[in-house]
């Protein structure tokens, strides 16, 4: 690893080499935003509540990938309490750490006919006219953590994505999320269909998945794209996929930028995922990444921790006390894993 980091600080010179991160973060909890939801007819949702994972993120970022070159905040006008000067002592952030960090704001990338937006969509369609933005970066919902060390050829290699092509099925536990994977599928099988598969089959039939093959093999027989397996964990994306995309597909990323909210009719980020794996732009990588709810016991969520790889700890409908406790839990958890040398 040491021979290997070495030898990449040596290659990256160039401004291709260079990997951002970019986090999206909203403090569901900050009454004036809550007001502003309210005024376009939106009341309080779980989608939007905080759970204070945004710190140990950051602190997970510092302590496993300190290769990142550029770390981008995006907010609507908030300013996290870890970036002051108490929540930088309080959780340890390191000098080096912060002055890597950029917070930027809704307006500063995203176009004025969206805003305001509540849409996660219509902020993440508009990543790539974030300014100064590298060309290869790596998008982390803000309730993704990194669990271990890991390099740059984890998310990039020979400047192509690092990612997992395996095919899924539609996943129809959730209404809302059913539609919007229906209608990324809808948009890539306008442009693709199993042969682009079966064009890179040993980037979507490859060792490196174990058993996620077997998805792809019972979809393979299928002409139309049945749907695309999503780790749920950080996503590597490069900006001209944003670009071709918008170019060739600009009216239906407006549609969904349009909307307000999230609507079951929207497209989501992962088609410039999507565009990535089945242009065969990519290279196989493994799944290393662990999904959890905040609801899962609490040792399993300590375990998760104490691999090595990234983790998702998604929120679920549960009432205030519950969330509370929850939260309190939880935190003590984050502190041990990452607030301790």
């Amino acid at each position: 690893m040491n021979n290997y980091m070495t030898n990449y600080k040596k290659k990256d010179v160039n401004a291709e080499n260079k990997i951002d991160f970019v986090i999206a973060w909203v403090d569901g909890n900050d009454k004036a935003w809550q007001a502003k939801m309210a005024e376009y007819g939106h009341g309080k949702n779980e989608q939007f509540r905080d759970w204070n994972f945004l710190p140990y993120l950051l602190k997970s970022i510092d302590r496993y990938a300190p290769f990142v070159h550029r770390i981008f905040l995006v907010t609507d006008r908030q300013n996290p309490d870890c970036l002051s000067d108490a929540g930088r002592e309080k959780y340890c952030l390191s000098d080096d750490l912060v002055r890597k960090i950029k917070v930027i704001y809704h307006e500063e990338f995203i176009p004025q006919k969206y805003l305001p937006t509540f849409n996660s969509h219509t902020i993440e369609l508009n990543f790539h006219r974030i300014p100064g933005l590298s060309e290869q970066f790596v998008y982390f919902n803000d309730d993704v953590l990194l669990t271990g060390p890991c390099a740059p050829e984890d998310f990039f290699r020979d400047g192509l994505p690092v990612d997992c092509g395996c095919l899924n099925a539609i996943n129809g536990k959730d209404p809302v999320f059913a539609g919007i994977q229906f209608h990324n599928m809808v948009l890539m099988n306008g442009h693709y269909d199993i042969g682009a598969v079966r064009a890179h089959l040993w980037k979507w039939l490859n060792p490196i998945y174990g058993r996620q093959n077997i998805r792809t093999l019972l979809l393979l027989p299928f002409q139309r794209l049945q749907g695309i397996y999503n780790p749920h964990g950080p996503l590597a994306l490069k900006k001209n996929t944003y670009e071709k995309l918008w170019k060739r597909d600009g009216d239906i990323l407006d549609q969904t930028c349009l909307c307000k909210f999230r609507k079951e009719s929207n497209v989501s980020v992962y088609v410039m995922r999507y565009e990535q794996l089945l242009s065969g732009n990519f290279v196989p990588g493994k799944i290393n990444n662990r999904y959890l709810e905040v609801t899962y016991p609490l040792k399993r969520i300590a375990a998760a921790l104490d691999r090595s790889g990234s983790v998702c700890i998604n929120d679920t409908d549960m009432d205030d006390m519950m969330y509370l406790k929850r939260k309190k839990q939880i935190q003590y958890l984050l502190k041990e894993k990452y607030c301790k040398n």
